[in-house]
């Protein structure tokens, strides 16, 4: 579990997006040190004390970050509390929201917004 894995993963990747996508991750990897990262379901994933965003390339061309709250179902669903700082989280449950970035434009142009988004999830998810 490491950053190498996920520099494998992206040098691996055809993927036009991989640039983004390697952006999205040091945005994230940058926020807490105790931050560790790997490839999950076939894509960078971050965790503290469990996994809590997912990233990876859309079906429709753009990239993906999924914000969970782990990676065993909860009996009973968080209900989190997000200000969403201007970013378009796509809500998929109380405790599950998607964000998509179409370029590394994209991603730079969101990124304190970002920042401001995953600070949140982090403290309302982590131990």
């Amino acid at each position: 579990m490491s950053r190498q894995e996920t520099d494998r993963y992206l040098a691996s990747s055809s993927q036009a997006l991989k640039g983004a996508l390697a952006e999205l991750c040091d945005i994230i990897r940058a926020l807490d040190p105790r931050i560790d990262e790997s490839i999950k379901w076939n894509a960078p994933s971050f965790s503290i004390s469990d996994h809590f965003a997912t990233t990876g390339f859309s079906p429709a061309g753009a990239i993906r970050l999924v914000l969970h709250t782990g990676a065993t179902k909860l009996a009973a669903p968080l209900v989190l509390d997000i200000e969403d700082a201007g970013l378009p989280l796509d809500w998929k449950g109380t405790d599950r929201a998607v964000l998509t970035f179409t370029s590394e434009e994209d991603v730079h142009d969101k990124a304190d917004a970002l920042r401001a988004v995953l600070r949140q999830w982090i403290a309302q998810t982590q131990d």
